[in-house]
């Protein structure tokens, strides 16, 4: 397994090399064409669009924040007045002016709530965008794997095609000598040609997961490879236990939570904003020729016959216990899905370890002994191609069930919120702020 294994790596980095042009970029975004996992990770979080969109949702709600906490402005106003026709009876001069300064006074709690419901928004915001890097983080994470997993096929199939090389020398040698026939080497020389054909397509393969994770991650012009191993995450003992209690500290459920809240603060928003706001009043009028001045001092307030706002207030309530069942649901999702990945993540870890222990540690024996009982005319070059197809497709399914376990160890992480502290990252703002 060791030789296979530097195989699989120098075959790995030659057809990366041959498939993958220099790194691209945004405009002023630097990326690497070589990525492992916790570097994918560090993109998603730092440098993809798609988050970065959504992070301007809490610049707006920080804006609207700022609108919340202000006061309502006063409002002046100016007159004159001047006869027009008829008697004196309004006021004796050749004019009169007016100046009206007019204040609302939110008496009833109206900014505090407001405030309250901005902050809560925020809040929300927040947590909306930790949400949406954790799934973006789990779609990024799997088409990491999905990547490397393709390069890992492509360099089986390249060690494949070496191997029949090899094999097509040996039956050519003993087809000089008289001992194999030319049909042998003939149908050897076929099987070749089919693993070459399969290397392209296999190629093609890569070409296409790597263009689906610049495609996540919202990069142009860049063509990634994945480097490391294929190989499962080293989760601790108690990560899989219990994983329904998990449910309520997983961004979705924590986003839920906020939204509740958020909504709950609407409801007392509608609630303040049923009480009318008075507004104060203060003047002064003066007349010319003769001079004469008053001063008044008023009082202006609805009277909420007519409409009492009570619509508002309904709307918000009804929110707020859609909220509610939002957050349940939400709750109810990620606990039924993380108890699934935690089902599914210990039945591939037994199928893994089985599979190495009852396959993997006699490929090297099969292959060792299907060429010697050739060499001896024990088999023919039908036995022998049979046990190289064999020995591929083993690896290729060993291949498969890492993959597997590792995407669902990642999206297991993911909902759970868990998978930057898995793999070594500290926690971005959002989370920090959760």
């Amino acid at each position: 397994m060791t030789t296979m294994n530097r195989r699989i790596s120098a075959a790995v980095l030659a057809i990366s090399f041959l498939g993958c042009a220099p790194a691209g970029a945004q405009e002023n975004i630097s990326v690497p064409d070589a990525v492992d996992l916790p570097a994918v990770l560090r993109l998603v979080r730092d440098v993809s669009p798609r988050l970065s969109i959504e992070r301007q949702a809490v610049a707006g709600a920080e804006a609207n924040r700022i609108t919340a906490g202000v006061y309502p402005n006063p409002t002046v106003s100016y007159g004159r007045y001047r006869p027009s026709g008829g008697q004196a009876s309004l006021f004796d001069g050749s004019r009169q002016e007016q100046t009206t300064v007019e204040l609302p006074l939110l008496i009833a709690g109206q900014r505090t709530a407001r405030v309250e419901r901005a902050e809560r928004e925020i809040d929300a915001a927040r947590a909306r965008v930790a949400s949406g890097a954790s799934s973006l983080a789990a779609e990024a994470g799997s088409a990491f794997v999905a990547l490397l997993a393709a390069q890992e096929k492509a360099a089986l199939i390249a060690t494949a095609n070496e191997e029949l090389a090899r094999l097509r020398d040996i039956v050519a040698g003993r087809e000089a000598s008289g001992v194999a026939s030319r049909y042998d080497l003939t149908r050897l020389e076929i099987e070749l040609g089919g693993f070459r054909t399969k290397l392209e397509e296999a190629k093609a393969d890569i070409f296409d997961r790597a263009g689906n994770l610049a495609a996540l991650l919202g990069l142009r012009n860049w063509r990634p490879r994945a480097s490391g191993d294929l190989r499962p995450l080293v989760l601790g003992t108690d990560t899989l236990h219990n994983p329904r209690d998990r449910a309520g500290a997983s961004p979705a459920s924590i986003t839920a939570l906020r939204e509740e809240t958020l909504a709950q603060s609407s409801v007392e928003v509608a609630r303040r904003e049923r009480w009318p706001v008075p507004s104060v009043s203060a003047g002064r009028a003066w007349t010319s020729e003769p001079f004469g001045a008053a001063n008044f001092l008023g009082l202006s307030v609805e009277i909420p016959i007519l409409d009492t706002r009570r619509g508002p207030l309904a709307k918000a309530e009804a929110d707020a216990m859609s909220a509610v069942l939002r957050r349940e649901l939400a709750v109810a999702e990620v606990a039924t899905n993380l108890e699934r990945y935690a089902n599914v993540i210990a039945a591939r870890q037994a199928a893994l370890q089985r599979f190495q222990e009852e396959a993997s540690a006699r490929l090297p024996l099969l292959k060792q002994m299907a060429e010697d009982a050739y060499r001896l005319g024990r088999s023919s070059i039908f036995e022998l191609l049979d046990s190289t197809r064999s020995r591929y497709e083993l690896h290729q399914t060993r291949i498969d069930l890492v993959a597997a376990l590792f995407e669902a160890q990642l999206r297991f992480l993911a909902t759970s919120g868990e998978l930057e502290r898995s793999v070594g990252l500290t926690a971005g703002p959002e989370l920090k702020n959760q």
